[in-house]
């Protein structure tokens, strides 16, 4: 068992103790995650889906050209007609082409090279929980792009198309799958010749009956993140993001029975913002 404040504390010494390189490791973390889970076919599904929100409009407008010529083929040679229709067709398997190479585009970016900084940036987190001096080197931001690169690259992929996976039965069993594997990319941090199979075992196996609190330690920074809403999101890069990292470190560390030594705040720590507590049910989420 762990204490949720006393994670929050070290967390919280962690940063402080090495503030400038946490917060450049969180914000390139932050762009791994958020801009580069293309790589991950869960962001992926998500990116298709805003596509085709988008292309909706050009389809609209292609349907609006073709109203025009239909209201006007009366009156036109029948060749005319014809190349309306062969230039909207064109039109349409332009823009088809287009979203798919994006697509492509952004999941080539991601599997190769957005995933393996995710990685590689969880090892600095880790590092820097037992040596506030870490730096960013090759030892842990560079570690995914060595000799077990495409491991790396297979692993952290397969990991995001499972998610995905699950996500297109309901939400909820995606999310459940989604914290069974939270801890995959610190295992392979520490282990890049993992295979994804093994890394995900092993993740769940540490997972199983601290998915709620896990969850519950996610929500405690909520308070956090809407504070920083209010200021353009400055204070979420320069402060809760590289907390929350530092936060989940020592989650990691915990559960993997090797906690670390950084001397935490002896007094309960008390939140400058109030966490967001939930008194629910744990037993589905601890199963």
């Amino acid at each position: 068992m762990w204490d949720r404040k006393e994670l929050k504390a070290k967390g919280k010494a962690a940063y402080r103790a090495n503030r400038v390189t946490c917060i450049i490791a969180a914000l390139l973390l932050m762009i791994a995650t958020g801009a580069g889970g293309v790589g991950s076919a869960g962001s992926s599904y998500n990116n298709v889906q805003k596509n085709m929100n988008n292309d909706s409009n050009y389809t609209q407008d292609i349907g609006d050209y073709n109203d025009s010529f239909d209201d006007s083929i009366e009156y036109s040679p029948d060749g005319s007609s014809r190349s309306s229709v062969l230039i909207s067709a064109a039109l349409i398997a332009v823009i088809i082409v287009a979203v798919v190479i994006a697509l492509a585009f952004g999941m080539a970016l991601g599997a190769f090279l957005l995933n393996p900084l995710q990685v590689g940036v969880q090892k600095f987190f880790i590092d820097n929980a037992d040596d506030q001096k870490t730096g960013l080197n090759r030892d842990n931001i560079g570690i995914a792009f060595n000799e077990n690169y495409m491991k790396v690259v297979g692993s952290m992929f397969t990991t995001g198309l499972f998610t995905a996976l699950w996500c297109l039965l309901l939400i909820f069993p995606g999310i459940y799958k989604a914290y069974c594997w939270r801890l995959v990319p610190y295992i392979i941090s520490e282990n890049p010749a993992i295979t994804g199979a093994d890394a995900r075992e092993q993740s769940a196996m540490m997972m199983n009956g601290n998915k709620w609190d896990s969850f519950v330690l996610d929500l405690s920074f909520l308070g956090w993140k809407i504070l920083g809403a209010f200021t353009l999101g400055i204070l979420n890069i320069i402060f809760t993001n590289p907390y929350q990292a530092a936060t989940n470190a020592e989650l990691y560390l915990t559960l993997s029975g090797r906690p670390s030594e950084i001397a935490a705040p002896a007094e309960t720590v008390k939140e400058e913002a109030p966490e967001v507590e939930f008194e629910f049910d744990q037993e589905g989420m601890n199963e």
